[in-house]
């Protein structure tokens, strides 16, 4: 009996077009890729890590990560209601005297 089964749902298109499909392809990974002999901060990667419990009037934290040269990580307080002038101000008072400007 369960291999007539297993023929009529073969042969059924109604079947067919509505089994699931449980085999998802996964999306190929793009990694970054590293340059040979980099400085620190060359290329970064800038992100937010929002909406956090306020604390002495933050409530958010800009990630800036090297990814060349030491694989780094700062992490800076910031406001999430902080605009493209913010973020700029808050490089140019955090990294850029260490670091210089990225690539």
């Amino acid at each position: 009996m369960k291999t007539e089964v297993e023929d009529y749902v073969k042969g059924c298109a109604t079947c067919q077009s509505t089994k699931p499909y449980t085999n998802v392809p996964k999306a190929p990974l793009n990694p970054i890729t590293v340059t040979p002999n980099a400085i620190p901060f060359d290329v970064i990667n800038i992100d937010f890590i929002t909406k956090l419990p306020p604390s002495k009037g933050f409530d958010s934290i800009i990630t800036i990560v090297d990814h060349d040269c030491m694989k780094a990580a700062i992490f800076i307080p910031c406001k999430e209601q902080m605009d493209a002038l913010g973020t700029t101000e808050l490089y140019a008072k955090h990294i850029f005297p260490h670091y210089g400007l990225p690539k």
